[in-house]
């Protein structure tokens, strides 16, 4: 490999809901980049330019015609919702180019800056009963109605140990855009919500989100808000953050970790507040992480991970993804008692 030219890759994010799309453009740099030959001869910034713009308007002069869904052999679908479903599909219209600039080998950071080239500077999807913005560099799961059925378990899980929603506070541990957390509020299962995560875009997001469907914060620094969100690694702020609470305040926790899992700290903190009587835990690794971070939440404490023991009461997984061999998993987690 000589790593060599210019286009890299495309991601393509599509609402079939909303019949909307974003596309973003990652890119080395058009004068040189990785690979440069020394004679400055690879310098196509004109070049580029040029096919920078014709692209935008192959790709916005029209609707993308939406390809037919093909069924295996012997699986089970709904055949009129198919139907339907074809009939309504015109098409989806690109509202939204950004252009990504990375001259590194691997792939860029969530937060590496894009440049925003024509249409939205967002994407809008619809889950549940909240409508999402969502942003270039900001993750939301791919499966829009698989999604509403992660999500339909997380709310029933939480429901069982609610007695007083409107008073239980609800910690979202890697919130993304904060989808979890606000389905929940929206579902009515809690009254108020703390979400950490590491992208600071995908926490941007999440606080225009918490407008979109009611629930604005009022300040940064009011604690006492509805919805509050922090960017930061969740191991640097958690145990912070649980100091504030009040001690009469129901706590219930989430945590939807990527595929490394939790931090040794987080689940340190969630073990040392023993007011937070359940847990659930919302993992794309199940036969990885989540039993490393299972293993560490139910073992008998130690000096490293004091506090009372969480058990495993309930498992459900959920084909995110269909035809593969990947399955995301959600375990609850209930606090151990003294005896």
């Amino acid at each position: 490999k000589v790593h060599r030219g210019i286009w890299r890759t495309f991601t393509i994010r599509c609402s079939l809901r909303t019949k909307k799309c974003m596309v973003i453009v990652l890119h080395a740099p058009a004068s040189g980049g990785v690979g440069a030959k020394e004679d400055g001869s690879d310098d196509y910034s004109n070049v580029f330019d040029r096919e920078k713009k014709r692209l935008i308007n192959m790709l916005t002069e029209g609707l993308i015609p939406m390809p037919k869904r093909i069924f295996p052999e012997n699986h089970m679908y709904d055949e009129a919702k198919e139907e339907k479903n074809a009939a309504n599909d015109v098409g989806i219209r690109v509202t939204s180019i950004f252009f990504q600039e990375y001259e590194g080998l691997s792939h860029p950071s969530p937060e590496h800056p894009v440049q925003h080239a024509f249409g939205k500077k967002s994407l809008e999807e619809k889950l549940g009963q909240c409508t999402f913005q969502i942003s270039p560099g900001a993750f939301f799961q791919t499966n829009t109605e698989g999604a509403e059925k992660l999500y339909d378990i997380v709310v029933d899980r939480i429901r069982e140990v609610t007695d007083d929603p409107e008073k239980t506070l609800m910690f979202d541990v890697c919130c993304g855009t904060g989808t979890i957390g606000l389905t929940c509020l929206k579902e009515g299962v809690v009254g108020r919500l703390v979400g950490v995560d590491i992208s600071e875009p995908a926490i941007a997001d999440a606080e225009v989100n918490a407008e979109k469907n009611g629930y604005a914060q009022d300040k940064p620094s009011d604690k006492k808000s509805i919805t509050r969100f922090v960017a930061s690694r969740a191991e640097n702020v958690l145990a912070d953050e649980m100091k504030i609470i009040p001690k009469s305040t129901p706590i219930v926790a989430v945590v939807d970790p990527a595929r490394d899992g939790l931090h040794g700290t987080v689940v340190k903190t969630l073990r040392m507040n023993e007011k937070i009587q359940r847990l659930v835990y919302v993992s794309c690794n199940p036969t990885g992480t989540l039993v490393r971070d299972g293993g560490m939440l139910c073992a008998p404490p130690t000096k490293r991970y004091p506090g009372r023991p969480f058990k495993v009461t309930m498992a459900q997984p959920v084909d995110m993804f269909p035809l593969t061999s990947h399955c995301e998993m959600v375990m609850t987690f209930d606090r151990m008692s003294v005896e």
